[in-house]
């Protein structure tokens, strides 16, 4: 057998049974971790190449995988296939060229091999089926559908136009997680843009859960979703605008009176009726000057004869007579026509969206505190108000930081009061920086790696030093003393009393006498003096012992009488 296997079994023989029990525990623990650290390194590793696969799916690719001889597994039901991570790209670029996965139902791939007997009818239908099987792996391309069914409906054609119709979709799906509405809406639209004549008003989506997630809705509800909209954003710009102006206020008194102690409020009563004027004014009073845009003069001379009996517009009555008799008419007209250029203003007013009718302001400030100490040596804090003075430079920071109006009758509150302790309200545990951040994060961590670096240092390097001294020792043992090399070299010295077996020892003393015997005994060496005692048998240690102590011996002897007594009585 080696001898630093020896050396270590009688070295295990000779230990305790607790430091046994611990030693077989610390080798039990690195077999096993290493036998986990070889498995995990030489484990493949599984990705999902495919998810969320229907049965016909999965069928044909299971039948790819077995025929290409590719490892795999399955998992969620078959919907999930698992391939080595080294080949999941190299199975979905093989499988890909072949058309798997096709998904449920069918697309234009319908039309892939054409019959030439089919017929209208069934032509009308493949297209259906076709445009329905695209429009539901489209929808399946959301990352919250786990499968979709789109039914689409056709109204027949008709030679009269008012007896036309619209088609109509309804839409299934089976959801991971909920949808959004954005989402819902977009889905009904690309639906309805891919159909030609349909609405997102004729189109319903429904879920396996039997939940209506989108119907067309009529005039009067879409006014009431864009009024409860408006609400919500109108609401938003009211908020947000009392709270900057509430923070931008408190900051500033922050600053003056310490962190925490002020508190500011704001209500704004907004106007959010919107209106749109146009005007035109004419004012021809305006400008001083007169501006002339068009002038006419009309001007006629002349002479006409007239009957007598005749009307003129000199003799508009007509006189009495045959109508023989002629005179002459002397004509002179004239018409001046002038158009003024008129002073015009168009104006056009428009609304804004929100305008501030009222603005309320509430701030509260802490006051000052005295600290005393009172007899029994307490320091107690005593509260000190506010001077009228400060309470009003303070009103008049928040009145010009407000912009306030008096024409909008805008309020201002300005109070002091005793804020309650930070101790009496608690104080949230604060944001951890620098060392303690790092402990709380990788505090765990650090402590794992140090308890396996103490295993190494106590445990793990102890025994490898030792199994290293062992077989130096070994070596050593194995190897001639200098003694022995002296001794070999010598030829014919005899090896030292230390050096000798118990029968080598016992010969070499009975060679001497008695005197000589004693006196050799006398002259041991501590060392040498063991060793002989070592192999005397024990009668021969008794004699030893008798000779060289006697009243150790007669006390050893009493002892044992003694004991015998006892045992006796």
């Amino acid at each position: 057998m080696n001898p630093v296997v020896e050396q270590t079994i009688k070295i295990y023989k000779e230990m305790p049974l607790t430091r046994k029990i611990l030693i077989g525990l610390v080798i039990l623990l690195m077999l096993g971790g290493f036998t986990a650290m070889f498995i995990w390194a030489n484990k493949v590793e599984y990705k999902a190449a495919y998810t969320g696969l229907n049965e016909e799916d999965a069928a044909v690719i299971v039948e790819k995988l077995k025929e290409t001889r590719v490892p795999y597994r399955l998992e969620s039901g078959g919907s999930v296939i698992l391939v080595p991570a080294a080949q999941v790209y190299d199975v979905r670029l093989a499988l890909a060229r072949d058309g798997i996965p096709k998904g449920s139902g069918v697309g234009y791939e319908i039309f892939d091999k054409t019959d030439f007997g089919t017929t209208e009818f069934v032509q009308k239908i493949n297209k259906k089926r076709a445009v329905q099987g695209e429009l539901a792996r489209t929808i399946r391309a959301f990352e919250e559908v786990k499968d979709a069914r789109v039914m689409i409906v056709f109204p027949k054609d008709s030679v009269f136009v008012e007896e036309t119709k619209k088609p109509s979709a309804s839409i299934l799906l089976e959801l991971k997680s909920d949808l959004s509405e954005d989402k819902v809406a977009a889905v009904a639209h690309l639906v309805a843009s891919a159909v030609e004549d349909l609405t997102p008003k004729l189109v319903t989506i429904v879920d396996t859960t039997g939940r209506i997630l989108f119907e067309g809705k009529s005039e009067e509800e879409k006014a009431r979703i864009e009024a409860r909209n408006l609400a919500d954003s109108q609401y938003k710009y009211k908020l947000r605008y009392e709270t900057t102006l509430a923070e931008r206020i408190q900051t500033m008194l922050e600053r003056i009176v310490g962190k925490d102690k002020a508190i500011v409020r704001v209500t704004a009563e907004l106007d959010f009726s919107s209106s749109n004027t146009n005007e035109e004014i004419y004012d021809p009073f305006e400008r001083e000057t007169t501006f002339v845009r068009s002038k006419q003069i009309l001007a006629e001379k002349g002479q006409k004869q007239v009957l007598d009996g005749e009307p003129s517009s000199v003799n508009p009555i007509v006189p009495p007579g045959d109508g023989r008799g002629q005179t002459m008419e002397m004509l002179d007209k004239k018409n001046d026509t002038i158009n003024y250029e008129l002073s015009r203003r168009t104006r056009q007013t428009v609304k804004p969206m929100a305008v501030l009718a009222r603005l309320s302001v509430a701030a509260v400030i802490d006051g000052k505190y005295e600290f005393k100490t009172d007899e029994t040596g307490n320091r107690l804090r005593s509260y000190v108000p506010r001077s009228q003075e400060e309470m009003q430079q303070f009103n008049d920071i928040v009145v010009k930081a407000m912009g306030f109006n008096e024409a909008r009758q805008d309020q201002v509150s300005m109070e002091s009061f005793p804020f309650a302790s930070i101790d009496d309200i608690g104080v949230p545990e604060p944001e951890l920086k620098g060392w303690r951040a790092i402990q709380k994060e990788y505090g765990r961590t650090i402590a794992n790696l140090f308890l396996v670096l103490l295993l190494f240092l106590l445990v793990v390097r102890p025994i490898l030093k030792t199994v290293q001294d062992l077989r130096t020792k070994v070596d050593e043992e194995a190897l001639p003393s200098p003694e022995e090399l002296a001794l070999l070299e010598a030829g014919e010295e005899e090896p030292a009393f230390i050096q000798m077996d118990a029968e080598q020892q016992k010969e070499y003393l009975d060679s001497m006498s008695e005197v000589d015997r004693d006196t050799f005994i006398d002259q041991m060496s501590p060392a040498e003096r063991q060793v002989y005692i070592d192999n005397l048998k024990i009668s021969e240690k008794a004699v030893y012992y008798a000779k060289r102590d006697v009243d150790k011996t007669a006390n050893i002897i009493k002892g044992w009488l003694s004991e015998m007594e006892e045992e006796e009585s």
